[in-house]
């Protein structure tokens, strides 16, 4: 009969392992990178059982395999594993296609002597395979929760490259724990990581797991599945995804239970969802959900009281001079306030925003962030009338220009429109006209982006063709009527 692995057994395996890492190496070498001493390495060489807390410094310092270090299973090295053919799982797939073909067997066919035994070994086998899997469960669970846990305060440290290496190794070690809590923070994790490397495609995948995770459990979801959703759709729009996102807003909120109105979690997914409303041409009922989560009280995130303030520029509930002491300051107010800079194209407003986001207390967006490099390019185009700016926007680094395809095109033909320069902005005009029209179905181009591109078609009048006018017409009008009134002037035009 089989039993499982003795404890003596599976430390000699370990110091096995060890010996075999270390081939090469001094044991100074050893310690320094485990931050361990050279006599306790001496020790585990010499078959002292090792403790978890060593077991993950050897993979963390060392780079080694975790689900090789605990269970012999693939290659040695983190860096091999791509090209290793060791796989834990295929164990079993090789258990799953005996018992398929078990399952094809005629029912007669199995009180055969020869089928009896089949069915024997492979009993055993699963019994010896399900007791060596329990076994990793326990044993890998501590070094799980601490990788976890140092990956998660690399991210919070914006430590990526070392992050990278924590994945990696939490990946590998996730193959040997059954722990679905443990799971799904490797999947928050995951996320943050790829978020932070401008992998919005592989973040939303993860959120997408996690979500599909909020959906499957048994009975409803909690404050950290609320949170999950969240991220999702802030992930969504992100991408510009703005129908998935209402969609995955709509269908997390339908799922909560009624405590969760106590979740600050729950509070931004109802104002996510006036929010998407807004800037999908909804501006009033999206106003209403915004300002209703703000009356219900408790202290809001100072971003949610700029997006209201963003909302509020547009349907003219709040002069443009009033926007600067409106709330509380945060990162996100000098955009919003120079983003409608931009669109009013009033000099005296817009020089006064380019003041306002160059103050210190407003440094944390960095140089990149739109706005704040593309206003003062119009602002030299307004009021001076300089036409290297057009040069000066072309050099700009493409993170600058990172709201939609379309962008670019629509501000070059803004610059020409504001340096007067009629025939180069209906060139660049039809870029953009071209440009928009190739926008690949669900991608959301920016509300006041598509609002500046009908102003240079009604500008550019019997340059432009009359689709154009008329189209530009028929939105300005249609928003007009949805309480956008800072649109008033145009709908007149």
């Amino acid at each position: 009969m089989d039993t499982p692995l003795s404890w003596s057994a599976e430390s000699n395996a370990l110091r096995a392992r060890l010996a075999h890492i270390t081939q090469g190496r001094t044991k100074a070498e050893i310690a320094r990178k485990t931050n361990t001493s050279i006599t306790n390495v001496a020790r585990y060489l010499a078959g002292t059982r090792m403790p978890t807390e060593f077991s993950v410094a050897v993979i963390k310092g060392l780079g080694v395999n975790p689900a090789w270090w605990l269970a012999g299973e693939g290659t040695p090295w983190l860096a091999d594993i791509t090209a290793g053919t060791g796989n834990m799982a295929g164990n079993v797939l090789e258990l799953v296609e005996a018992m398929n073909a078990v399952s094809r067997m005629r029912l007669g066919a199995l009180a055969q002597k020869n089928h009896l035994k089949v069915l024997r070994e492979l009993n055993d086998a699963l019994g010896t395979y399900d007791r060596l899997r329990a076994k990793l469960n326990v044993q890998s669970r501590g070094m799980f929760e601490q990788l976890l846990g140092d990956l998660t305060r690399s991210l919070d440290k914006f430590k990526v490259n070392p992050a990278g290496e924590l994945l990696k190794a939490a990946q590998q070690v996730a193959r040997l724990c059954d722990d679905p809590q443990l799971h799904r923070q490797l999947l928050v994790q995951q996320a943050r990581f790829h978020y932070t490397q401008v992998d919005f495609e592989q973040a939303l995948a993860c959120q997408r797991r996690l979500v599909m995770h909020l959906l499957a459990q048994d009975g409803q979801p909690d404050e950290a599945g609320c949170q999950n959703a969240v991220n999702l759709v802030l992930t969504l729009f992100t991408l510009a995804r703005y129908d998935q996102a209402l969609r995955t807003c709509e269908a997390a909120l339908q799922l909560m239970p009624r405590q969760a109105r106590q979740w600050t979690a729950q509070t931004v997914l109802v104002f996510l969802k006036g929010r998407l409303l807004a800037e999908q041409g909804e501006l009033l009922p999206g106003l209403a959900l915004m300002t209703g989560e703000l009356a219900r009280g408790g202290p809001p995130e100072p971003a949610m009281r700029v997006w209201v303030l963003a909302h509020l520029l547009r349907a003219n509930l709040v002069r443009p001079v009033d926007a600067f002491h409106f709330g509380e300051d945060s990162p996100a107010k000098p955009l919003v306030i120079l983003e409608h800079a931009c669109w009013l194209e009033d000099a005296g407003f817009l020089q006064q925003a380019c003041e306002f986001w160059a103050e210190p207390r407003f440094n944390q967006l960095g140089d990149l962030a739109r706005p704040k490099v593309l206003g003062p390019i119009l602002l030299r185009a307004m009021t001076r009338k300089d036409r290297s700016v057009i040069a000066d926007f072309e050099a700009m680094h493409p993170a600058a220009l990172d709201d939609s395809r379309l962008y670019p095109q629509v501000f070059t033909t803004q610059l020409h429109r504001a340096l007067g320069d009629r025939k180069q902005a209906q060139r660049v005009f039809q870029a953009a006209r071209r440009k928009l029209a190739e926008t690949p179905k669900g991608q959301h181009i920016g509300l006041l982006t598509q609002a500046t591109h009908h102003r240079n078609a009604l500008w550019l009048d019997k340059a432009a063709k009359p689709e154009d006018i008329a189209g530009a017409r028929q939105f300005f009008e249609t928003h007009l009527a949805r309480g956008f009134a800072c649109f008033k002037e145009m709908a007149a035009v």
